[in-house]
């Protein structure tokens, strides 16, 4: 993580990244997140987990919890009796991680393209201009980054599942499996050849 660019970060925006680096570990949905009370922490020998049922589908999830985001909660519970993050609405943290990636310099142009009749059209912001990469993010970017990395990292397909929630057979869970599979092919491409002979 860059030092400089978190110490230099008003208050507002270095809570806005604390919340989403612990979405992008987490994969809960936002509500969720945001609803997390410290009876969800479950500590055991092997060290600390975020244990829940979820609103949506009341699946029990069950996410180990790795040093930097440990690190977080205990920032925020020191300063709640009840939750583990400080209490902010999903729209309001909208607003604030796109301004968070704004200033993180994520401003490549990313334009938003829509089919009308089979044929693209770009959509433009309200002031005519083309779309920027941090203006595509929000809440649930932090739950797609996760299961995106955890399969990324070789994580089984089940485990990821049981992590996000998502149901068994999910087609949204596939997309995310789809994703990462291209991923896989094009790296596999794009490798130079190995020389067989020897």
């Amino acid at each position: 993580m860059d030092q400089q660019f978190e110490s230099d970060l008003p208050s507002i925006m270095k809570r806005a990244k604390d919340i989403f680096v612990l979405g992008c570990t987490l994969g809960l949905r936002s509500h969720d997140l945001l609803n997390l009370k410290k009876k969800n922490i479950q500590r055991t020998a092997s060290g600390m987990s975020i244990v829940l049922h979820t609103q949506k589908t009341g699946a029990e999830i069950k996410v180990p919890l790795p040093d930097y985001a440990i690190k977080i909660i205990r920032k925020y519970t020191a300063q709640s009796r009840t939750y583990i993050l400080p209490r902010v609405s999903g729209s309001n943290l909208n607003i604030q991680i796109k301004r968070l990636a704004r200033l993180a310099g994520w401003t490549e142009p990313l334009p938003k393209i829509r089919h009308r009749r089979g044929v693209p059209v770009e959509i433009k912001t309200k002031d005519g201009k083309s779309y920027r990469f941090c203006d595509h993010i929000t809440v649930h970017s932090m739950r797609r980054t996760a299961i995106t990395t955890l399969l990324l990292m070789g994580v089984d397909e089940t485990s990821v599942r049981r992590i996000s929630g998502h149901a068994p057979g999910s087609r949204e869970f596939y997309r995310y499996v789809a994703l990462v599979q291209d991923y896989f092919d094009t790296a596999v491409k794009a490798a130079p050849e190995a020389d067989c002979r020897s």
